[in-house]
Parts: C-alpha cells; structure tokens; sequence
C-alpha cells in the first residue's frame, strides 16, 4: 500500500529472492556437539537421580531389615536362656530372612559405583560390613547355638548318683565350636572398619554393633573352651585326680585367702567324688621351696609361697599358685595331679543359693546366708581348738561338693553360682595338661596376672596379703574408686586410683579368742601388706600414702610395674593408697581393677574409659 504524496521512491518494488548465507561446517559440528553434550549431561543427572533413589530405597530397607534383625536377636537370647528351642528356632528363621534382606538390598551395580566415590564409599562400604555381619551371624553363627541348647538342657548336666553325663556334652561341641568361629569372624570384619571416617550417625550404631558382637564373641570363646575342655577334664578319656584349695578369707592372701584345706577330687567319665582332705597347715615345712623361685617372688612373697602350701597364694597370679601347690602335694604326699582349682566361702555361697541348704556333720545347716560367717568368723568364735577349726572347715567344703555332685537343687543354677563366683575370682581353675591350659589361660577361670580384660581394656590389681597370722581379715574392708581423668593422643589413659582399707573389728577385739586376733600384734590389729599393679604397657606415675608422700616398696613383677606398702590398722581405723597410673597405649577402654576377694565384694571395679570415640578419632 503506498501514499500518493510518498513519490515514485515509495511505490512497489520487486525484491530480488536473496540465497541464506552458508553457515561453516565447523560450527555446526560445535552447535551438534553441544548438543550432544547437553544431552548426555542431562541423561547422566537423570541417571544419577535414580540411582540415588535407588540407594536410598536400598538403604531404607536394609535399615527396616535390620532393625527388625536386632530385635529377633533380643528374643532369640531370652528364648535361648529359657531353654524354648522351638521358639528360637523360629526367631531364628525370622532372623535369617530379615537378615538376607538387608545383605540383598546393599549389593548391586549403584552400590559399587557408590563405592568407588570419595567419602560415599566409606559409608556405603560400613553400611555393607554390618549388613555382612549380620547375615553371617544369622546364617552361621546362631543356629548352631540354639542346636547346642537342644543338646545341653542345663537339667542334663545334673549330676545322677555322683556321674556326670558327658555324651550331650561331646555331641554340643563341634556346634558350639562352630558357632564361635562364625562369631569371631565377625569380630574380625568389625575390626576392619575406620569408624573415624563416618558420619556420626553411622559411626554410632556401628560402634554399638561391635561392642554387641565383642560380647557375643566373649561368650562363645568361653561356650567353646567349655565344649571343648569338660569332657576331657572330667575325665571321659582316663582318670583325672584335682586338688581343691579352699582358700580362707579370714587370713587374706592375693588370690583370696590361705588354702586352710586341700580337698583331693577323683573324677572319671563324669563321675566326682572326693577322695582325700587335709589341712594346709599339714603340708608346710620344706627345706627349699618345691619349685625354683625369682628374686622377685622372694622379694615380694617371701621363700614360703615356695615352702608353705598355705602361702603359695601370696602371689596374685593363680597359674603360679597351682603350679606350686601341685609341686608341693607331689613332694609331701606324692602322686600325679592333673590339675588345681580353687574356691573360697564366696563361692560356696553362691552355689549353696542353687542347691539349697545342707546339714552338717555336727548339726545345724550352712545356707546361702550364713556361709561365709560361718567358716570365716562363727567357727572361731566357738571352736578354741585349731585342729578342730580345720576340720570343720575341710568337712562343710567337703559336704558342699558332695551336694553338688550328688546333683541337690536346680543345676543350671548351680551353672549360674559357679560363673558368678568365677567372674569375683573366688573360682580359678589350672591344669597341668599344656593343651588344655592354652584354653582356659584366655578366660576368667585362670586367674592370670597378666590377663587382659579386653583388646582396649588397662588391668590394674590391688591385691592384699596378711601379715598377722591370724584370722582378723574378716573384719577388712577393701574400697577401691576412682577414674580415667585423661585421654592422651596416644589413646593411653591417666587414671586416678584411690585404695582405702578399713578395720571394722569391733572396738573390744581385744577380747576376741586368741587364736583368731593372733599373737604378733597387740590384741584386735590387722596388719596388712597391699600390692599395686599397674597396667601391662603402662605405669605407676606416683602414689601417696595416707594423702602424704611417702616411700613405698617397689619391683617389677612378670613385666608390670608394682608398688607395696604395709599397713597396720587398730579398730575402726583406716588407710589410703592414692596413685596416678598411666596405662598403656591403645588402652582406650575402660580400667578394670582387679582386687582380692574379701568376705564381702563382689568382683572387679569398672571405671569408665576416659576417652571417648572423638577423643581417640
């Protein structure tokens, strides 16, 4: 449309048709590539998005399966100590398929690519250890446990007309073995994982996973050293002769107490009876001592832990005790002896909660209650004559076992006494069988001086030897305290440890018989010699004595450091020992102190680890 005023300028023109310009074959090729790229970049966040999701999926489940996981472990443990086999195994079942599941959802090509990345692939790899342990655990390590408690019914084990039947005993152990193997190949994969490279919400349960297992794994190690060891040791291939120390608290020793009596057990194919008894006191008096002793021992013990059956206690470390008490049972009495337990009143007790109570030969019954009374303190205070307390004393522990082996009262009860009395050290057992000694000298039952409570656990022992001659130690109260106050870089630990003795003899112990007061010291003192040990690896930074510095003995014995010091107390007084203690390096679990068993006590102090999973990352 055009305008007449416009001119001929504005009027209608034909447009020559013009040819697009030619775009250059190397950009177009940029512009394809780009588009290529855009593309891919888009398909890999796609693909990333869903293998997000998928992993997220996969965790979420896996983390449902093993949650349900841990509680069938809960209910498996109850059903297990209540004997329902049926019901375990059930739980079992459950367990395995929830245990599956959670191995299942952490496997795949997302998993491995997760795994290959920075910091991702030390959680997802966490994540699939535990699923890992787990399913081990559920597939190879419980089930052969609930077949063992199929074959072992606590109420088998019951002695029938003094005889222990072993065949259930032989038929458990290759599951019970197998079970701990299974076990402490969890712990290993466990061992394996850096926790300090987790995010703390993982880091956390994996922890409490391990410290879980670590338990178990204690448990079946011991289950299995049990298998293993009980049908030999009660004899199932020849006879087997023991001697029993019945250590007497009263007159404090190391490990407990004097062995007042030796009680000689004859045990073959399962069948106990108690063959031979005799007083401490009647096997003493040697020329040397029946074993060669270290300057060390002499030092701190004196040549009568070597000469005097009723000292071979002064050192803390059992496997020394025994071995000198068998040397000296050979040497005055003569025989073989293929091995030596221990037991005190403490233990006598307990098991006397199981069995129920038994009569005495003179009349009256010793009970649960009236135990360690009794044969620490009642007998002393009725009986003038020393003979006659020693034989009252050999013929109650006598009754005892006869009880036990006779199988009066509940037996997995009487099982029960026997740990509970193993873990407060007043139940050790030795045996001159290399093979076998290899086994117990890993458990509580060995009481070993150098024996570890844990791979992260510092032991430290306070241990107590009279030095009266009299029965006083009844009346002596041991109270340990104390605490992990520092964590040092090298994961050792400084702890504070407070040692306080008491005499709770009455204010007229003077008036006491003589034969319990003694004749050394002034009528109702005790005199006490107490040892330190520190830590394997460690060591005793300082000790006060009675809150002033003061010079205390000291000595290396079995490579730990140890301090002495004697305290004489009248009634009513008492006495400090304060120490600092380095333990050693690693140790960053909690202190446990080891002390000797008294009349009253009820096994080690624990105190809590100073360091904490941040301190030590």
């Amino acid at each position: 449309m055009t305008h007449p005023d416009w001119g001929d300028a504005w009027s209608a023109q034909v447009v020559p048709e013009q040819t697009p310009p030619v775009e250059p074959r190397w950009r177009r090729r940029v512009v394809l590539d780009r588009r290529a790229v855009l593309g891919a970049v888009g398909a890999l966040v796609l693909l990333g998005l869903v293998g997000v999701g998928w992993l997220v999926a996969d965790v979420l489940a896996a983390r449902s399966a093993l949650l349900a996981a841990r509680e069938e472990v809960v209910t498996l443990q109850e059903q297990a100590t209540a004997g329902d086999v049926e019901s375990a195994r059930a739980t079992v079942a459950r367990l395995q398929e929830d245990a599956a599941t959670a191995r299942t959802r952490t496997r795949g090509p997302v998993w491995s690519l997760a795994g290959a990345l920075p910091w991702v692939g030390d959680q997802t790899g966490a994540v699939q250890v535990v699923a890992d342990v787990v399913d081990n655990l559920a597939q190879h390590g419980l089930p052969p446990l609930v077949d063992a408690v199929a074959l072992v019914d606590p109420a088998a084990l019951a002695p029938v007309d003094g005889r222990v039947d072993l065949d259930p005993l032989r038929a458990a152990a290759p599951q019970v073995v197998g079970a701990d193997t299974a076990v402490q190949a969890a712990v290993a994969q466990l061992d394996g994982l850096d926790t300090s490279r987790l995010v703390g919400e993982l880091a956390d349960p994996v922890e409490e996973l391990h410290r879980q297992v670590d338990a178990v794994a204690a448990t079946t190690a011991t289950a299995a050293r049990a298998a293993t060891l009980l049908p030999s040791m009660l004899g199932s291939a020849e006879p087997r002769t023991y001697l029993v120390l019945v250590q007497n608290n009263a007159e404090p020793r190391a490990t407990g107490g004097i062995p007042g009596t030796v009680l000689v057990l004859r045990v073959e194919d399962g069948r106990i009876e108690v063959a031979d008894q005799r007083s401490g006191g009647s096997l003493t008096g040697l020329a040397e001592p029946a074993l060669p002793l270290t300057e060390t021992e002499v030092a701190l013990f004196s040549p009568l832990v070597g000469t005097d059956m009723r000292d071979v206690t002064f050192t803390p470390d059992f496997p020394r005790s025994a071995a000198l008490a068998r040397a000296i049972w050979q040497q005055e009495v003569g025989g073989e002896v293929d091995g030596v337990l221990s037991v005190d009143p403490g233990a006598l007790a307990h098991v006397l909660e199981a069995t129920g109570p038994v009569a005495l030969d003179g009349g009256g019954e010793l009970t649960r209650d009236n135990a360690v009374a009794e044969l620490l303190n009642g007998v002393y205070l009725r009986v003038a004559d020393p003979e006659a307390q020693d034989a009252y004393f050999a013929s109650t522990a006598a009754t005892v076992f006869g009880a036990v082996a006779s199988g009066q009262g509940d037996a997995g009860g009487v099982v029960d006494a026997l740990a509970q009395a193993a873990r407060e050290g007043r139940l050790m057992v030795w045996s001159a069988h290399d093979d076998e000694q290899a086994l117990l000298a890993p458990t509580v039952l060995a009481g070993a001086l150098t024996g570890s409570a844990g791979d992260d656990e510092a032991v430290v022992g306070v241990y107590l030897n009279d030095g009266t001659q009299a029965k006083m130690g009844y009346y002596l109260d041991l109270d340990v305290t104390g605490q992990a106050r520092e964590c040092r870089p090298d994961g050792s630990q400084v702890v504070d440890l407070d040692v306080t003795l008491t005499s709770t003899a009455p204010p007229d112990a003077a008036r006491l018989p003589e034969y319990l007061v003694g004749g050394l010291l002034p009528a109702g003192q005790v005199q006490t010699n107490v040892l330190v040990y520190g830590p394997s690896g460690g060591f005793i930074e300082s000790v006060r004595v009675n809150s002033t510095e003061t010079g205390v003995l000291a000595q290396v014995h079995d490579g730990l450091g140890v301090v002495g010091r004697t305290f004489t107390l009248a009634p009513g007084q008492t006495a400090t020992l304060d120490l600092e203690i380095v333990t050693g390096k690693s140790s960053t679990g909690d202190v446990v102190v080891r002390s000797t068993p008294l009349a009253s006590g009820s096994g080690p102090t624990i105190l809590p680890s100073g360091c904490s999973s941040e301190s030590v990352r």
